[in-house]
């Protein structure tokens, strides 16, 4: 279905990321800027198919096999961090968009492992805190509101 079997991303704040799977089907992600459960996860599943039939328009028809939520790994910066501390090698913060990343950083933390590299392009030396932010992710219907006007103006 898409070339080169590529993950693609769109260029919005608050864009989808698909790619096509091995038995041609497709991954279909975006943000929803709530906490998962059963309910929300199916307003998301709406959400995500009217993204995707609006980029796709020839699966209007088509039945999803499966829809899943989960918390939004964010970062303040909305950067992807990976590295190691402490022995504990990670790798986090993709947003959505670092999912386009994700193969080749996988690729870079594994080298790293075999210490067959020690160059890594996403080590931080600290990590901001978003701040009045304790517990519950209070801010994400905000934050939500905040990258759709940003995609709005732009």
């Amino acid at each position: 279905m898409l070339p080169h079997d590529r993950t693609y991303v769109t260029s919005l704040n608050i864009g989808n990321y698909f790619r096509s799977t091995a038995d041609r089907r497709l991954v279909f992600g975006g943000p929803r800027f709530a906490v998962s459960n059963p309910t929300s996860d199916l307003r998301s599943g709406e959400i995500l198919r009217r993204a995707m039939t609006q980029m796709f328009p020839q699966l209007g028809n088509t039945s999803l096999a499966y829809c899943w939520g989960g918390m939004v790994d964010m970062t303040a910066d909305r950067l992807p961090y990976a590295g190691e501390q402490d022995g504990l090698f990670y790798s986090l913060g993709y947003s959505g968009h670092g999912t386009q990343m994700s193969v080749w950083m996988g690729r870079v933390m594994a080298d790293l492992l075999a210490e067959k590299q020690t160059e890594n392009p996403w080590q931080r030396a600290s990590w901001p805190a978003l701040p009045g932010y304790h517990g519950k992710p209070w801010f994400l219907p905000l934050a939500g509101l905040y990258y759709k006007a940003k995609d709005r103006l732009s």
